[in-house]
């Protein structure tokens, strides 16, 4: 009977590994984010998210080479389910959802492991460069498409650079978070929002007309 089911035993088998699996994943950069809301990065080691997650060290470092590639996928595994830029309806109402969605992000816990990584990036080259390359660049990338669909249905003028108007409108969200620790309600984004709207379109509305801005 076991020689006759072998094969369906077997499929068996690695259909309940899968699962056990994504389990132990979940488990881990849940750990690693617990650790991030609680502790700064240079304090955390992989021993610590091993145990936390009820996993061996070696099962950690089979999914990620290091520390600080386990501890942006922790970050990602989060901000990729609140932070989803759309792909229809209008461009500036889309980037305005999406700023509004950021600094949701910065309020409470989530701001608090924005913190740690924007201050952690500062002496950590390893994790400044993961950083860059897996939270920054494909973010800026995005908001450089939908800029430049805005400035294709003329709601922004030609010559909007995405990366600038993006940091712009950042800027104030983290010098609230970082410096002032003043919360960053949805008011207080809008007004942002509006305003470096406002200057973008007045600048290209003065530079098209050739007056000084």
């Amino acid at each position: 009977m076991r020689l006759k089911n072998f094969e369906t035993g077997a499929e068996l088998k690695r259909s309940a590994g899968r699962p056990r699996s994504e389990a132990s994943r979940v488990s881990i950069l849940d750990a690693a984010y617990g650790f991030l809301q609680s502790k700064p990065v240079s304090s955390i080691s992989t021993v610590h998210i091993a145990r936390k997650a009820g996993v061996s060290t070696a099962t950690l470092y089979r999914w990620w080479p290091t520390k600080e590639a386990l501890l942006l996928d922790a970050f990602l595994f989060k901000a990729d389910h609140q932070l989803v830029l759309r792909a229809e309806g209008s461009p500036l109402e889309r980037l305005k959802e999406y700023v509004l969605q950021v600094g949701r992000f910065l309020t409470g816990e989530n701001g608090i492991v924005v913190a740690r990584l924007l201050t952690a990036i500062q002496d950590n080259p390893i994790l400044r460069k993961e950083f860059l390359e897996r939270v920054y660049s494909p973010r800026d990338k995005e908001i450089r498409a939908v800029v430049k669909e805005a400035i294709q249905k003329r709601q922004l003028p030609a010559g909007t650079e995405g990366s600038v108007l993006l940091d712009t409108i950042i800027g104030p969200l983290l010098a609230r978070l970082l410096i002032r620790h003043e919360r960053i309600d949805e008011p207080f984004v809008i007004s942002v929002f509006n305003h470096v709207v406002a200057g973008a379109i007045a600048g290209g509305w003065a530079q098209r007309n050739g007056k000084p801005r």
